[in-house]
């Protein structure tokens, strides 16, 4: 008899999918089913990622310096850890993205706070340091964001949340420059579109631009087609 080995994600997303099975067969409210869905969402990004298999298999042509207007994919090393964040939510990422591997320059550092909205839809807000440095490398520490604060953050309300699904040993994010426009720190008016995405390979991608008020983009990261991570740790 053949037995199926199962993955770590497939683990993780099989506790989820129980909950939402028992509740559409009782009167129970969907939220603890979303809830227990959000904390498999949050242990599956968890860990230490990179795209250097997708960044391999691209055309030199592409791997040059980011910019706004050319097509372009670069290497990154990505770490997701959770964090103890109470002033900013009770399920908290910290995201510490490095150019080229570990050791590289910091590339992206964001907060991320998932949150059960009013209808029980799973939710992802975004945060922006003002200035990360002091917590830079500090991941693995856990008294290091306790007292982070939104003082320190640069957020962008409530109606910028990702709003999550998920589908088994998969889920997508997304949120769309028609939901989300803001003020970046340079006082420019711009839509963000976003997403992130783990598929059932277990292949994390992740793609956002902005856009002015008069159609230019202000960043695409990155411009040819998502990141395409894959768990190393």
């Amino acid at each position: 008899m053949h037995y199926r080995k199962y993955s770590r994600i497939e683990c993780l997303f099989g506790v989820a999918i129980s909950m939402l099975v028992s509740c559409t067969s009782s009167p129970t409210p969907r939220l603890p089913a979303a809830i227990d869905a959000r904390d498999a969402v949050i242990a599956a990004m968890a860990g230490a990622w990179d795209n250097r298999t997708q960044f391999a298999s691209v055309p030199a042509a592409l791997k040059v310096p980011p910019s706004v207007n050319g097509e372009w994919l670069d290497l990154q090393h990505a770490r997701f850890a959770v964090v103890d964040a109470p002033a900013i939510g009770s399920h908290v990422l910290y995201l510490e993205w490095r150019n080229g591997g570990p050791e590289g320059a910091i590339s992206r550092q964001r907060i991320w706070s998932f949150r059960m909205d009013a209808a029980g839809i799973i939710r992802m807000d975004f945060f922006a340091f003002v200035d990360g440095k002091p917590w830079a490398g500090r991941a693995n520490h856990a008294d290091a964001f306790r007292a982070l604060s939104v003082d320190v953050l640069r957020g962008y309300g409530a109606a910028c949340g990702l709003v999550f699904n998920t589908d088994g040993a998969r889920f997508r994010g997304v949120i769309s420059a028609s939901q989300c426009n803001i003020t970046a720190a340079s006082g420019r008016r711009m839509s963000i579109n976003a997403q992130v995405e783990l598929g059932a390979d277990g292949t994390l991608e992740y793609r956002e631009s902005g856009q002015l008020e008069d159609g230019r983009y202000a960043f695409r990261v990155p411009t040819s087609q998502p990141y395409r991570f894959v768990r190393i740790l």
